[in-house]
């Protein structure tokens, strides 16, 4: 394997110390802390707090790791649970920046361009979000990461021991998010494709894989959980579906309830989604990386066209996937792939800088452009901190909070809450973790939905017929309450609004008979 040796001065050249790891999470973390959101937050980061804190059986493919080790974070004596969360998601972020840091030196041999690339990461716009709610994605991040290093490891030295802890960190890995399936070939071809891997070393496949299958033990505990009947249970609103079997397991494991979600555009429409996330990864690089990544990729051709085709497997895995994925919040679903983007721009800098150096030997450039060269990524990091920290921020971000104590107080004693999937988590959250108003039936209306389309698709039904039957039960829902109880809807449907009246009441309406 060809490694870049160059002769550079302490700061750029020399071999990593302890302090590069420790003042690279110091760093970060209390930047996340700075900007941490300070309770329950929407979207899937409030079902992930009730889901942790009830240990029930969130939305597949059902994240057992992120609740297990979610668990032992709400025990921390600060705050509410969601704060906690939170916090648990600013900490893998910051253990994913140096875990990624170590894993680009070992893979460019240029520590100040790991630093750099992993700065670069660390306040990136979309992994910094990330960072700040309780979600699964920085956790899973910091399981990729520590993927990539025990590979670089191996790659490196050759040594056994790194074989066998990357199986069984691979395991685990999925069992935090199993999209992580998608790097096996990647990671097939790094393991393989090295003068390490002899033919004695093929007997050490069978330990490999029994210690991977140990990495995904903790799937086990959904089985568990379900046979426990927790409050909250996401396959109970699909009928036949029954977690304590095998079979239901791997319905939940396998996400086959967004079957219908996966490759869901038409070719027509691949080639603008491909944009979508080109112009994700030129935002999410400040546009500089972006053009640091591209170089670095032919860079890292020249100098060890295995790591590159490793590491473009991967990032090609990512991308083909959830660019074919019909959903609208899957900017921060590419986080892998920015990642992986983070070495490119490693081996991107250190083009820059070989080239420079190059140039001034010479005398055909100033030697204060090399100077230039070594400044210039500080100040890249400042002015990225500084441009994304107005965008990111969620230290304020007490709107889900204040939004779910304006429904809840002002709610009639036994009255319905018809709410889409990112205001029902929240008032699920009050309701469930911090006790507040039982009283109140809250109906995830998208749960609901996702749910009943997914069993009318795989009947076979048309999309148009599917809506039509979804409405008419919600209407039928509706019309089973509306005389006994009063309604309350958080979003505005014209559908609904064509029989129901939407009269305006607090934070959201109330529905009456015309």
């Amino acid at each position: 394997m060809a490694y870049m040796n160059l002769k550079l001065p302490r700061t750029l050249g020399s071999n990593s110390k302890p302090w590069a790891g420790i003042s690279l999470f110091l760093l970060t973390f209390l930047v996340y802390l700075k900007t941490l959101a300070p309770g329950v937050f929407g979207f899937d980061s409030a079902e992930l707090a009730t889901g942790v804190y009830t240990q029930g059986i969130i939305h597949p493919p059902g994240y057992p790791l992120y609740l297990l080790i979610g668990k032992l974070f709400t025990f921390l004596p600060v705050r509410d649970v969601a704060y906690r969360l939170n916090l648990m998601s600013a900490v893998f972020a910051s253990l994913t920046v140096v875990i990624l840091y170590h894993a680009i030196r070992n893979i460019i041999q240029n520590r100040f361009a790991a630093w750099f690339a992993a700065m670069l990461f660390a306040i990136s716009n979309y992994f910094w979000q990330m960072a700040l709610i309780a979600e699964v994605y920085t956790p899973f991040t910091a399981f990729l990461a520590g993927d990539l290093l025990l590979l670089s490891l191996w790659r490196k030295h050759g040594s056994r021991r790194y074989l066998l802890a990357f199986s069984f960190i691979y395991g685990l890995t999925l069992t935090m998010h199993t999209s992580g399936i998608l790097f096996a070939p990647a990671f097939a071809w790094l393991v393989l494709s090295t003068p390490h891997w002899k033919r004695s070393h093929w007997p050490l496949v069978g330990p490999m894989f029994l210690l991977f299958l140990a990495g995904l033990t903790p799937f086990a505990y959904l089985w568990l959980r379900a046979s426990a009947q927790p409050a909250i249970d996401y396959s109970r609103f699909y009928p036949g579906v029954d977690l304590t079997t095998l079979s239901g397991l791997w319905w939940l494991v396998s996400g086959k309830a967004y079957a219908f979600f996966v490759f869901g555009y038409s070719w027509y429409e691949v080639p603008a989604e491909i944009l979508r996330f080109l112009s994700y990864l030129w935002r999410n690089y400040f546009g500089i990386g972006a053009i640091l990544g591209a170089a670095g990729i032919l860079w890292l051709w020249r100098k060890s066209p295995a790591w590159t085709v490793g590491l473009l497997i991967m990032f090609i895995a990512n991308v083909l996937f959830y660019v074919n994925y019909r959903v609208m919040d899957k900017d921060t679903m590419f986080l892998p792939a920015y990642a992986v983007w983070a070495v490119f721009i490693a081996g991107g800098y250190t083009a820059v800088y070989e080239w420079t150096k190059k140039m001034v030997d010479q005398g055909l450039i100033e030697p204060w452009l090399v100077r230039l060269v070594k400044v210039l990524p500080i100040m890249f990091v400042l002015a990225g901190l500084t441009l994304n920290l107005r965008w990111v921020d969620l230290s304020k971000a007490d709107g889900f909070s204040l939004f779910a104590k304006e429904v809840m107080l002002g709610a009639e004693p036994d009255s319905v809450i018809i709410a889409p999937w990112s205001s029902a988590v929240v008032l699920e959250y009050f309701q469930v973790v911090e006790g507040q108003r039982p009283d109140l039936l809250i109906t995830n209306r998208s749960r609901e939905n996702v749910a009943r389309y997914y069993e009318l698709w795989r009947q076979g039904f048309s999309n148009e017929k599917i809506m039509e039957k979804i409405n008419a039960e919600e209407v039928a829902f509706i019309d089973s309450y509306i005389q006994q109880k009063t309604i309350y809807a958080v979003e505005y449907d014209p559908e609904l609004a064509q029989k129901y009246e939407y009269l305006p009441e607090g934070a959201g309406f109330r529905l009456a008979m015309p």
